[in-house]
């Protein structure tokens, strides 16, 4: 069962003690590219302006929006214990925008081991709440104490029918919370330390198949909407900030929360590495 979860909530409401949503599965799908000779003319034209529809809602006054990724973890802390970790996105721009399954914005994020250790097990997931959108997550990954070896994959899809303030408008904040943990704890040193990498999807915002299906779209049309889909430039202006570092992020490249550190819910960070 799925469904959004209210957009007052926030990471400070969690702290205290509220749940979050646990929403259902999104399917990606992909085809070739082929001539769009195969689709009907009318429904080029309806892929066509489904695109140009999504480039001209993921604009604030005539400028592409900009949303900022952040880490944070409880006050307190410490590197291998158990705790929570949150991955947070604001609405930088001075527009309220509001994302639908029509036209979702996708994140995808993975849970690395940190280092190699002697162990094998990996920390397990205890959570994955949102404030805002829906999760996935897949827990099928092998189970190694490799370093960089991936434990967990979450995909993130802002496409809930609620809005996200812009700056100075409202909670402009949405929050993914990953809760860990405390992974191999047989011998002193052994627990499984773990980081995160966080990828904007490229297509982020692009109008989805289902979509376009519902206005009539049929299925010889895929491949041309696919060819549509693989030439997509989202224009979010993606950036990011932490204690370590701070900067622009382009659409489908990952930031490494090692690199950009994180901050504390509270404040003070008690860690800097981005490391769980």
């Amino acid at each position: 069962m799925s469904h959004d979860a209210p957009r007052s909530f926030s990471r400070r409401r969690f702290a205290r003690g509220v749940a979050w949503t646990l929403p259902t599965t999104v399917l990606a799908t992909t085809a070739p590219a082929i001539a769009a000779s195969a689709c009907p003319s009318k429904s080029v034209q309806l892929i066509d302006d489904a695109f140009q529809q999504a480039e001209e809602q993921l604009q604030c006054n005539g400028r592409p929006i900009t949303l900022e990724i952040n880490f944070y973890q409880p006050l307190a802390a410490n590197d291998s214990s158990a705790t929570d970790a949150y991955v947070n996105i604001k609405n930088l721009s001075s527009c309220t925008m509001t994302f639908s399954k029509d036209f979702p914005l996708e994140i995808d994020i993975a849970v690395r081991a940190a280092e190699t250790r002697t162990v094998t097990n990996r920390r397990s997931l205890t959570g994955v709440r949102t404030s805002w959108g829906t999760r996935t997550r897949d827990d099928s990954m092998p189970v190694t104490g490799a370093e960089g070896g991936v434990h967990h994959k979450i995909r993130w899809e802002f496409s809930g029918s609620d809005p996200l303030p812009g700056k100075g408008l409202g909670d402009n904040e949405a929050d993914l919370a990953i809760g860990f943990g405390g992974g191999g704890t047989g011998v002193i040193g052994q627990r499984l330390t773990s980081y995160l990498e966080v990828t904007p999807l490229a297509q982020s915002g692009a109008p989805s198949w289902s979509y376009l299906q519902s206005l009539g779209v049929g299925v010889e049309c895929f491949d041309y909407y696919a060819e549509r889909l693989s030439a997509w430039d989202s224009p979010v202006e993606w950036v990011y900030s932490g204690p370590l570092s701070s900067g622009p992020l382009s659409a489908g490249t990952t930031l490494d929360s090692r690199v950009s550190g994180n901050y504390s819910s509270v404040t003070g960070a008690a860690s800097t590495n981005g490391i769980w």
